[in-house]
């Protein structure tokens, strides 16, 4: 219960819950001119600026830059964070499926233990669905040619901060090649070291343009492009809200120690 109330509330700071809200203010102030006409240009730039490449890109940049692909990594484990599964696929014959991001953090998994051969942890337990994500993570693992003893289910966590805390569990101290989608690592680094973690990221899923000039067709909104930027901007606000909690509980285990 507590965990569906945090994301119903928490939805309404991220996009698209921000723009319901923008909408609604400019609703109950349509008498207030000046505050309407701020808050529906406001709501225009939000959706018109994240749907087209250059602010696409000018988003998830930053967050996708903070870690760059490792050279070479070595780990005792890599460990592969979930992003979302299609319960009762079809083509699973009624089990779960990976959607697309979680697919290509699962080929970077399979690609790393090609040359390292240690055990591969996929962390993803029921958020949506009564159906755990590691469970169609660890079936295209499989289906790739990962022996199933090589494939470890960690099918409790729905959130990173619980991805990093059942996962502790399980590599025991461990080096890890941290999986994820690139725009998400940052994020990801941050909780996993908080619980002590000995990380190398291995970031997957790239979206931003690179090496590309932009032209007139970079202004057109597209859906995609402000999906990409919805998935950015929360990781923006995730990373604020962890930043204030950690600063909080350290304010507050100072206050809590004896003083001379």
């Amino acid at each position: 219960m507590i965990f569906l109330i945090k994301k119903l509330v928490g939805n309404f700071f991220i996009l698209p819950g921000l723009y319901l809200l923008i909408l609604t203010f400019a609703v109950i102030n349509l008498k207030k001119k000046k505050l309407a006409t701020f808050l529906l240009s406001l709501l225009f730039l939000l959706i018109y600026f994240p749907s087209t490449r250059v602010g696409r890109d000018l988003i998830l940049k930053p967050l996708e830059d903070a870690y760059p692909y490792p050279k070479n990594p070595k780990c005792s484990y890599i460990v592969v964070l979930g992003g979302g599964i299609t319960p009762h696929s079809p083509s699973q014959g009624g089990g779960p499926s990976v959607r697309p991001p979680v697919a290509l953090r699962l080929y970077e998994a399979y690609k790393l233990w090609k040359s390292l051969k240690v055990p591969i942890v996929v962390s993803g337990g029921k958020v949506l669905s009564n159906q755990p994500e590691s469970r169609a993570m660890k079936e295209f693992l499989l289906t790739l040619g990962v022996p199933k003893e090589e494939v470890i289910e960690e099918s409790k966590s729905r959130t990173t901060f619980e991805n990093a805390l059942y996962t502790k569990e399980i590599v025991k101290g461990e080096k890890v090649c941290l999986i994820t989608s690139a725009y998400h690592m940052p994020r990801s680094v941050m909780i996993f070291k908080a619980f002590k973690f000995k990380i190398i990221p291995v970031p997957a899923d790239y979206r931003a343009s690179r090496g590309v000039d932009y032209d007139l067709l970079s202004f057109i909104p597209f859906p995609t492009y402000l999906k990409d930027s919805m998935d950015g901007f929360r990781e923006y606000v995730g990373i604020a809200f962890f930043k204030l909690v950690s600063s909080w509980r350290a304010r507050e285990d100072s206050n809590l120690r004896p003083t001379d």
